[in-house]
């Protein structure tokens, strides 16, 4: 199906029914078909969390724009946005960066890598804006919190 021009057309159900999306190629022939979100829950369908958190996940290092993950989910940035946060409870941004402080912790407990290093890999622009955004999610340094992980047996 990789020869196929994807053109959307969406289709309004009558009543309750959700919103289906149709796919034509270049012929007009309808190639696939896709449930999309009903329009009334304002919610990501599960593949399409599915999808926009192991992008995410995969691209923790940084470099991940939400527009492109919100077109691999087939939404609108502005739709996928509102939606993510009904789904997660987070925004996009927000979730991304809990991911990656998550993740932090993870290396900080593995490794005895510099806590530059492990800012850096986990997308942060240098250490000064993880250090901080560490502490205010956590409640101290990412010096701090690994001397008291190493204290613990």
């Amino acid at each position: 199906m990789s020869d196929v021009d994807f053109v959307e057309a969406l289709k309004s159900s009558q009543g309750d029914h959700p919103r289906t999306t149709i796919f034509f190629d270049a012929a007009g022939h309808a190639a696939q078909r896709a449930r999309a979100i009903p329009c009334e829950s304002g919610r990501l369908s599960g593949w399409q969390e599915r999808k926009a958190k192991a992008m995410f996940l995969e691209n923790l290092e940084g470099g991940i724009q939400i527009s492109a993950v919100a077109k691999a989910c087939c939404l609108s940035r502005s739709h996928f946005s509102r939606a993510f946060k009904v789904a997660t409870g987070h925004s996009p941004s927000d979730w991304l960066q809990l991911a990656r402080l998550t993740r932090a912790k993870q290396l900080l407990e593995q490794n005895d890598s510099p806590i530059c290093q492990v800012g850096l890999a986990c997308g942060f622009v240098d250490q000064s804006h993880f250090s901080r955004m560490f502490s205010r999610k956590f409640g101290m340094t990412p010096r701090k919190w690994r001397a008291q992980e190493q204290a613990q047996p």
